[in-house]
């Protein structure tokens, strides 16, 4: 089992005129990113990857300090990453007991990617809110089975 983790709420980017890489969590996202310490506990976790985006480690980074683990960024992760790449990721073996914070548009392009291919089991494209969990156990199919779970506080 790997779980899909959409990076907590950041804002508007129309309100931040840093470069977007580095657009941090909204008041809101960080206590989102607390609150998916306590959604994730009882869940074996060996790895955390991230998007290498401010917003995507600071949705990591309670979650890291309470299991003391590292995250590594993961550019398969990024914004502008191929789907296909990403897809294949998933399916290694080393995959199992990792969470993966990502964006919402490769989490839907992830979707499509699928979809167009017939290969059921991932998230349905736009269903994951900022904050969002997916988790997707691949022991249980073919297809594997997912399970959401909402941000909290939801904003």
């Amino acid at each position: 089992m790997f779980v899909l983790v959409r990076h907590s709420h950041a804002g508007e980017k129309k309100q931040w005129h840093g470069p977007d890489v580095e657009r941090p969590l909204s008041p809101l996202g960080h206590k989102q990113a607390h609150g998916l310490v306590a959604a994730l506990s009882g869940i074996e976790i060996e790895t955390l990857l991230s998007s290498p985006t401010t917003r995507c480690r600071q949705t990591l980074l309670p979650l890291a300090q309470a299991r003391g683990l590292p995250i590594h960024d993961e550019p398969l992760l990024a914004p502008d990453a191929p789907s296909d790449e990403l897809f294949a990721a998933l399916h290694r073996p080393d995959a199992d007991r990792a969470v993966f914070c990502t964006h919402g548009e490769i989490l839907n392009a992830l979707a499509e990617f699928a979809q167009s291919r017939g290969i059921p089991g991932l998230p349905p494209s736009g269903a994951t809110a900022k904050g969002g969990v997916w988790f997707v156990d691949c022991g249980a199919g073919p297809p594997p089975a997912l399970r959401y779970l909402a941000p909290i506080p939801t904003g």
